[in-house]
C-alpha cells in the first residue's frame, strides 16, 4: 500500500435508541418540519415575543395539528408529536441553555406524565442548568403545550431569556412565582 491510499475500514456501530433520538441533525429535521408547516422560515436567534406574529402563528398551526390531547396518543400522530416535542425542547436548548437527557431510569413522579407515553424504551427530558430546577420529560412538555398553548412557552422562555442573557439577572427563580400558570417548569423544593 502506498503512502496516498487509505485503509479503508467499513465500521458499522450500533447505536442506541437514544443516540438516534438525540440526534441533533434528527431533532433539527423535526423542529424544521413544524416550521415548514406554519411557513416560518427559521427560530430566531432570540426567542420571539410572545405577541409576535411568528409565535401565534406557530402556536396556531400547534392547535390545528392537536385540538386535543387525544389527539396526541393516535399512533398516526407519531410523527406530528415528535416533531411538537423537538420543537419545544429546542425553546429550552436554545434561549435557556437547557440539554436533552434520557430519563428512562429517573425515578417516577420527576416532572413527569403518567397518562402519556410516546416513545417506546426511550424517555427524552429537557434538564436546566439552574439551581434547584427540575427536568421535564418530552411527555409533559407536550401535554402542557396541548393543553394550554404554544404561547405559553415562548412567553415563559422570551422573559427569562432577556433576564439572563440581557438583564444579566441570575434570578431565573423569579420565574416560578411569577409564572405560577407553567407548573412543568417550576422550581423542585
Amino acid at each position: 500500500m502506498g503512502n496516498d491510499e487509505q485503509l479503508g475500514l467499513d465500521f458499522e456501530i450500533e447505536q442506541t435508541e437514544w443516540g438516534k433520538w438525540v440526534d441533533s441533525q434528527r431533532r433539527a429535521t423535526q423542529v424544521r418540519k413544524l416550521l415548514n408547516r406554519a411557513e416560518l422560515p427559521a427560530l430566531p436567534s432570540e426567542p420571539w415575543d410572545f405577541e409576535s406574529d411568528e409565535a401565534v402563528q406557530i402556536s396556531d398551526v400547534i392547535a390545528e395539528l392537536f385540538p386535543d390531547i387525544k389527539d396526541a396518543a393516535l399512533s398516526e400522530s407519531a410523527d406530528l408529536l415528535d416533531q411538537l416535542v423537538c420543537f419545544t425542547g429546542e425553546w429550552f436548548v436554545r434561549y435557556l441553555d437547557a440539554q436533552w437527557c434520557n430519563l428512562t431510569d429517573m425515578p417516577s413522579g420527576y416532572n413527569d406524565c403518567k397518562d402519556m407515553s410516546i416513545y417506546d424504551g426511550i424517555k427524552p427530558g429537557i434538564a436546566f442548568k439552574f439551581e434547584n430546577w427540575t427536568t421535564c420529560t418530552a411527555e409533559l412538555l407536550a401535554k402542557y403545550v396541548i393543553e394550554h398553548e404554544f404561547l405559553d412557552i415562548v412567553e415563559l422562555v422570551s422573559v427569562a431569556f432577556w433576564r439572563l442573557r440581557k438583564d444579566g439577572s441570575p434570578l431565573f427563580s423569579e420565574l416560578s412565582t411569577n409564572f405560577p400558570d407553567h407548573p412543568p417548569f417550576r422550581m423542585n423544593m
